[in-house]
């Protein structure tokens, strides 16, 4: 019982030692998303995130967020196109190079896992509209992949520019094509 007690004390030191370093982001911008399948076109969407900056050394920080993410595809050959809303959380490492005064320049990578929320299916072929998610849905609600990309920061401003790849089909249907999410992102952002 005592090393629980210290051990919980001696956390909740580091914990405030590093809660005054830790600096809140807020971010939002466009982006460009499509579908691992042949004949597809991009769309554009939209995101907005909101996390932390939490440093684990001098060039080193963790990032978790918080994220709202409009993805989709849109197919050649059928017409078909998609629209899912995705929450998000992307939990990267971010390495930092410093440049002149309060300039600095991340490079970030980690996982992300998302949840469908909502979204809708259309195609051309009558009858094959629906919803993405949910019981009737096409999709599986799940999303989970790898993120990547890079910060510009000019205290208290900064650009992002970032790329997810899902690694999980989101095609309930295994007997047809493996579908899995792809998007691209550019947007600015405000550190506090």
């Amino acid at each position: 019982m005592k090393k629980r007690l210290l051990l919980l004390f001696l956390l909740g030191i580091l914990t405030t030692n590093v809660f005054g370093q830790i600096q809140f982001l807020v971010e939002g911008g466009v982006s460009y998303t499509t579908m691992t399948v042949n004949d597809n076109e991009y769309r554009f969407g939209g995101r907005i995130a909101g996390g932390c900056d939490v440093p684990l050394g001098d060039y080193l920080t963790f990032q978790p967020m918080l994220e709202l993410a409009m993805k989709g595809h849109k197919e050649k050959n059928t017409g078909a196109t998609t629209n899912p809303i995705y929450v998000e959380i992307p939990l990267k490492l971010s390495f930092s190079i410093p440049l002149e005064g309060e300039m600095d320049w991340r490079i970030n990578a980690g996982p992300y896992a998302g949840y469908g929320l909502f979204g809708k299916y259309k195609s051309d072929i009558e009858g094959a509209d629906g919803d993405l998610f949910g019981s009737d849905g096409r999709f599986n609600s799940l999303d989970v992949g790898l993120a990547a990309g890079t910060k510009f920061i000019f205290m208290p401003f900064y650009i992002t520019i970032d790329a997810e790849w899902g690694l999980l089909n989101l095609n309930k249907d295994k007997e047809q094509r493996s579908l899995k999410n792809a998007a691209y992102s550019a947007g600015i952002g405000f550190m506090f």
